[in-house]
């Protein structure tokens, strides 16, 4: 009911669907590049408290959008959604531990509350670093005519949110590119709901991540637009396009997404679900896990919001987890341009 509420107040998206056809047939290094190259990171103290700090980091975005007509309004003059940022929480009893990338969900706000609530205390009961990264439209990244965090994200105006999509997966390996420069510790890759779903992306894109931990999300496009209450107003957008969920699905099939495997072997990945998600529906979440050889799952007994009870506990078995992984003589140096291809996956 809340999300109606919100959706009703969005702005009509644009009907870009005749536009879709650049990103078919493309190979997966143009969808989903690399990073060219490592950006200049700036970063200034957010606050200090006994044992442990915030920072602030940003870098240039280098997400070169792939539709002619949306990069030329891309490029037309400088936009906040052009600078990448993140929020990093460390530890002082961090400095010799792994370190995790975090995505937050769809349309968070990004509160102070949230910043002790959950991102200290995450960072605190992993005693890792943590660095929240802050997705495109959300956040210091979201326009002056955007009312809400992230409503801009994921529309029917499918060209703008397929970039949107891209721009995420780039701006976060070029983050683990970052990361890497400043230390050689290892870095995982975590994030919840919508950012689980991409965190499972970069689990199939990036060999760079020493492990990952998708929290409550699959990597089914087609079925999250089809389920997820939040995107109602999406589908019925779509409608009026001329487009079902079932075609978003297809189109996501033809531009290969579908094909994705992990680059990160079986005993690096561990998943999180809840049995009663409407959201991200428990038999897909089977399905990925299935395909990704069976890497460690946990499911919990909630729905898709009602998991949040339960993250604390997610959060101790993500650091079981993660202790028990051996990273010695581990290469975690980012990709290049250059996909290799992953290996034969051995069950967990």
């Amino acid at each position: 009911m809340l999300a109606r509420v919100i959706q009703a107040l969005r702005p009509a998206p644009r009907d870009t669907l005749d536009r879709l056809g650049v990103y078919e047939g493309q190979p997966q290094d143009v969808l989903f590049p690399a990073p060219r190259r490592v950006p200049r990171l700036e970063r200034s103290t957010r606050w200090r408290l006994p044992g442990m700090r915030s920072e602030d980091l940003s870098f240039p975005s280098l997400h070169v959008p792939l539709e002619p007509a949306f990069r030329r309004y891309y490029r037309a003059r400088r936009r906040r959604n052009q600078i990448v940022r993140a929020r990093r929480i460390r530890p002082d009893t961090s400095e010799r531990r792994p370190r995790l990338l975090y995505i937050h969900g769809y349309m968070q706000p990004e509160t102070v509350i949230e910043e002790f609530a959950l991102l200290a205390t995450m960072a605190q009961a992993l005693q890792m670093e943590v660095v929240q990264l802050q997705p495109p439209y959300h956040g210091s990244r979201k326009p002056r005519t955007s009312r809400f965090d992230g409503d801009l994200y994921w529309t029917a105006d499918l060209v703008r949110s397929i970039e949107s999509l891209r721009q995420t997966i780039l701006d976060a390996r070029t983050l683990l590119a970052v990361m890497q420069k400043e230390s050689p510790q290892p870095v995982g890759i975590a994030g919840l709901s919508l950012g689980g779903a991409v965190a499972a992306a970069l689990t199939c894109l990036e060999p760079g991540f020493a492990f990952s931990a998708p929290f409550i999300a699959h990597m089914d496009l087609g079925a999250l637009v089809a389920d997820a209450p939040v995107l109602g107003a999406m589908r019925e957008d779509l409608g009026r396009f001329g487009w079902s969920p079932r075609d978003f699905g297809s189109f996501t099939e033809r531009m290969g997404w579908n094909e994705l495997e992990p680059m990160i072997p079986t005993k690096r990945i561990c998943l999180f679900a809840a049995k009663d998600d409407h959201f991200f529906r428990a038999p897909l979440v089977r399905r990925m896990w299935r395909r990704w050889h069976e890497p460690e799952i946990h499911w919990y007994p909630s729905s898709h919001m009602g998991f949040l009870v339960h993250l604390p506990d997610a959060v101790a078995r993500l650091r079981t987890f993660v202790d028990r992984l051996s990273f010695e003589g581990l290469d975690v140096a980012p990709t290049t341009r250059r996909r290799s291809r992953p290996g034969r996956k051995k069950s967990a």
